[in-house]
């Protein structure tokens, strides 16, 4: 409990589900705050430790979901999640990725820099706040000051599921790019790939949408525009990601805008369809008219 610290993330869990998940606020130790809100243990005595939450959100996420994300090479499997415990690290991001939770803290943190950047006479770009790459670090934010909702937002399941799989093919497939969230004021992308090394490939930003119906095409197009123009790279590539094929006019619609499709295909894998590279080359200037605005 003394390591947990203001706007880390809490998954509350019963009945082979993640019931709800929250951000801890503020956290204290003292036996008579226990007292005054719970009745004593007659075997354990005052429950001692005590946090607040300053954000609430109940899910029905299954346990198979979760352990995919918390299972190790050397797990045994058929994790119940009995009691507290602490994840942190790799196993943290994880799990803050696989779920696709974004914060208020996180969201709050990214609002102050960029008032601050401004205060401090730091402008960037004339019109846009930087964003930031979201790492393992990055969730553990000391601060909840700025404007932001008080709310932590966890994805749609098949959305949440739909990322994993795709990153897992990537993967299979050879890709060594590496594999993060990019955060601004406008909200975290779903993936933001960046080449580690050159050669390894282009920085790329991908949406995903648990439906290929014109709705969340319509989405995932306007949140890609949203999301590129706070990159901390180039961008060379936007994907658009669904469960299933959009229809064709919708493909070639998102192809207008320079944006891929992606999608299962069935058997496993996914089928992507690219527009023609003249048409990206094209529309790069719209997506960035200024540039990439740097990280934080």
């Amino acid at each position: 409990m003394s390591r947990l610290k203001q706007g880390d993330v809490v998954l509350f869990t019963g009945k082979n589900h993640v019931r709800a998940i929250g951000e801890v606020g503020a956290i204290f130790r003292n036996p008579d705050a226990g007292n005054a809100m719970w009745p004593p243990q007659s075997t354990h005595g005052p429950y001692l430790n005590v946090y607040s939450l300053i954000s609430f959100q109940e899910t029905e996420i299954p346990y198979t979901d979760l352990r995919k994300l918390t299972d190790t090479p050397d797990s045994k499997g058929g994790d119940n999640y009995m009691g507290a415990r602490l994840y942190d690290n790799d196993r943290a991001a994880r799990i803050l990725d696989g779920l696709l939770i974004e914060t208020a803290t996180e969201l709050a943190a990214t609002e102050l820099a960029a008032t601050e950047l401004a205060a401090a006479g730091v402008h960037v770009a004339p019109l846009w706040d930087q964003g930031a790459v979201v790492r393992a670090e990055a969730h553990n934010t000391n601060s909840a000051t700025g404007t932001s909702q008080a709310r932590t937002f966890v994805a749609d399941r098949a959305e949440a599921r739909l990322v994993v799989d795709y990153k897992n093919f990537l993967r299979a497939s050879g890709d060594r790019r590496s594999q993060q969230r990019l955060k601004s004021i406008v909200g975290f992308s779903d993936i933001y790939l960046l080449p580690d090394t050159p050669g390894s490939g282009a920085a790329e930003i991908v949406e995903a949408k648990s439906s290929p119906a014109h709705g969340k095409v319509r989405e995932a197009l306007a949140q890609l525009l949203d999301y590129v123009i706070h990159a901390t790279a180039e961008v060379d590539a936007l994907t658009a990601l669904f469960e299933g094929a959009p229809s064709a006019r919708d493909i070639h619609w998102l192809g207008n805008y320079g944006i891929r499709c992606a999608f299962r295909d069935g058997q496993g894998g996914f089928a992507t369809i690219a527009p023609p590279e003249s048409r990206v080359s094209a529309m790069k200037a719209v997506w960035q008219p200024t540039g990439p605005v740097g990280a934080l």
